[in-house]
C-alpha cells in the first residue's frame, strides 16, 4: 500500500468518513493512505479538541475490547468492558472441560508444535 503524507487532502478524507458513519482507524488508514500510527495521532488531537469521540470499541478473536470507533461531535467515550477474574476464570474452565470431553491431550514430541492426540 502507498503511504502519503499528511496534508489538507488526508485531513478532508478523515472529515469526510467521520461525517459519515462510525469509524475504525483501520477503515481511515485504509481510505486515506496514511499509516495507522499516524491515524491514532490524528484522531487523538481531534478527541483533545472535542471534534471526536469513542462510541464503541471492536472486540478481537478472545472477546476482548482492541479497537477504538470514532463518532464525530461532542459526547462522552464509550468505557472499555472488562471481564472480572470470576469471569476470565469460569470461561476458562469452560474450555477445559470441552477439551475434557472429546478426550484431548497434549503429547509433546520433538518438534516444537504440541499437537493434540484423540485417546482411545
Amino acid at each position: 500500500m502507498t503511504q502519503y503524507k499528511v496534508n489538507q487532502e488526508t485531513y478532508a478524507h478523515v472529515f469526510k468518513l467521520l461525517f459519515v458513519k462510525p469509524v475504525s482507524v483501520q477503515e481511515i488508514v485504509e481510505v486515506s493512505g496514511i499509516h495507522k500510527l499516524t491515524a491514532y495521532e490524528l484522531l487523538r488531537c481531534f478527541k483533545k479538541h472535542g471534534l471526536v469521540h469513542i462510541s464503541g470499541w471492536t472486540k478481537d478473536t478472545l472477546g476482548r475490547d482492541s479497537m477504538p470507533i470514532y463518532k464525530m461531535g461532542k459526547g462522552e467515550d464509550t468505557p472499555r468492558t472488562r471481564m472480572t477474574d470470576s469471569e476470565r476464570s469460569k470461561r476458562y474452565l469452560v474450555r477445559k472441560k470441552e477439551r475434557e470431553l472429546l478426550n484431548l491431550t497434549y503429547v509433546r514430541s520433538k518438534a516444537p508444535a504440541v499437537k493434540y492426540i484423540k485417546e482411545q
